[in-house]
């Protein structure tokens, strides 16, 4: 009877802590309480995310994060993002450090949305990782040119052999080269994932990407220069580039299609001109899946969609195989949109009414009833509709306060299932619409 109370209280124990998420302008107060939970409840750690905003005075006490994490002897997955910087560019090395003892697979590090300075020697990364993503708006030492890239490669460099996916948000506030991408061939035999922003429009990464990692499923790429309101003009002869990703079944990208057309958006909400930019890619779409057979999605990242530049939206697009219309020939293939939150309806735009029903616009588009479409493709139409962003907040707030009313109750039933319930629907929606969150909702 002890082994088997001894099994369900272990398996209890990784049902509700194997994955911790900490949200909002307190966290080190929050790490505080679960710091001080027994041996068990951390080794039962597997996941923790870790998201400070604004900080609000009395939480700047950053070493309580670093001792915590040393005790976490099997974390698996770990991603830290900060706002105002909880953890400073001189603690970085102490963070890494407090982390080299797990087994982690996965770490995802947003430092920020403030530039600093590099200081002192680079930290060397965690080695063995699968996936990596790194936000970094670090501008170079002034005595020592050229030293941030040197600072984001070697937090990369540790893992390189084993790297399945990779993410580089490279924004300095200030102007300055992009990392080499030649540094990361270690990195060719095994990643199929990258996802790559710059701060220029450095078009010759469609022609070194698919010679440094060949094998890539995934590829996104956004370029955004800071000394121009659009990013890189597309054009049609990137796509013999595009080609050579033989692999590529997702591709997204950031291309301007306006500027060079003298198209500017004239208001917030200027629906006519939405069509148009759909309209746009969509024809680019159809080029591009002629030419990459393999091509299931495609989607294009809108950068400054506002009036006053302020905000971003994306096209997406799904490439379909159908049968063809006799015996004996080949598959076609069917460029499809997927239904973005302005369609659905006609609207008023400069005194005209402007069609946007889906059944009036061109591709077929994908809403979240289409009996044709796959079940995920299905899933992002309908999360197309919803707040994505407001319902995790939500389910992250109230699972937040179930555990720490669980802790202080001490009650070992009821809150904390409910607290499970609620992180497992939690996790369930952060699952099926991470790559709406990512791709697909219009950032106001």
């Amino acid at each position: 009877m002890a082994l088997v109370a001894r099994v369900i209280r272990d398996q209890a124990l990784d049902l509700m802590f194997n994955q911790l998420s900490y949200t909002g302008a307190s966290i080190t107060e929050k790490i505080r309480g679960i710091h001080q939970a027994r041996e068990d409840i951390k080794g039962a750690i597997r996941k923790l995310q870790l998201k400070s905003t604004i900080l609000d005075g009395d939480d700047d006490d950053s070493s309580v994060i670093f001792q915590f994490l040393r005790t976490l002897p099997n974390l698996q997955v770990f991603e830290y993002t900060q706002i105002d910087l909880l953890v400073p560019p001189s603690e970085v090395f102490q963070l890494f450090d407090s982390i080299r003892h797990a087994p982690l697979s996965e770490l995802f590090l947003d430092t920020g949305i403030y530039s600093f300075t590099v200081e002192g020697p680079p930290v060397e990364g965690i080695a063995s990782l699968e996936k990596l993503s790194i936000r970094w708006p670090a501008g170079d030492n002034p005595d020592v040119p050229g030293s941030s890239l040197h600072h984001l490669y070697c937090l990369i460099r540790t893992s390189l052999g084993t790297l399945v996916e990779l993410t580089i948000e490279n924004s300095p506030r200030n102007l300055g080269a992009d990392l080499d991408l030649n540094l990361l061939r270690d990195a060719g035999q095994t990643l199929r994932v990258f996802n790559y922003k710059m701060r220029s429009h450095d078009e010759g990464v469609l022609e070194a990407i698919p010679q440094i990692f060949p094998h890539l499923k995934e590829l996104a790429l956004t370029w955004s220069r800071i000394t121009v309101s659009y990013s890189l003009r597309w054009k049609d002869s990137y796509i013999p580039s595009l080609t050579k990703n033989r692999n590529l079944i997702d591709l997204r990208l950031s291309s301007d299609f306006e500027e060079d057309l003298d198209d500017a958006v004239r208001a917030d909400e200027d629906h006519a001109w939405y069509i148009r930019c759909y309209k746009r890619r969509l024809e680019a779409t159809k080029k591009i899946s002629e030419a990459m057979p393999h091509l299931r999605k495609c989607s294009w990242l809108q950068l400054r969609v506002g009036h006053y530049g302020g905000s971003s939206m994306t096209h997406p697009f799904v490439v379909e195989e159908r049968a063809p219309n006799h015996q004996g020939a080949q598959l076609v293939l069917v460029v499809r949109g997927v239904k973005q939150n302005w369609m659905g309806a006609n609207e008023r735009s400069w005194g005209k009414t402007v069609k946007c029903k889906l059944e009036d616009l061109p591709g077929e588009i994908i809403g979240e009833n289409d009996p044709d479409a796959d079940e995920d493709v299905r899933v992002w139409a309908i999360a197309s509709m919803a707040s994505p962003r407001s319902y995790l907040l939500w389910a992250d707030m109230v699972y937040t306060i179930s555990y720490v009313i669980s802790i202080s109750l001490n009650r070992t039933l009821d809150v904390k299932r409910h607290a499970c319930s609620l992180r497992s629907r939690y996790n369930q929606v952060r699952t099926r619409q991470f790559w709406l969150s990512q791709n697909l909702q219009t950032e106001q």
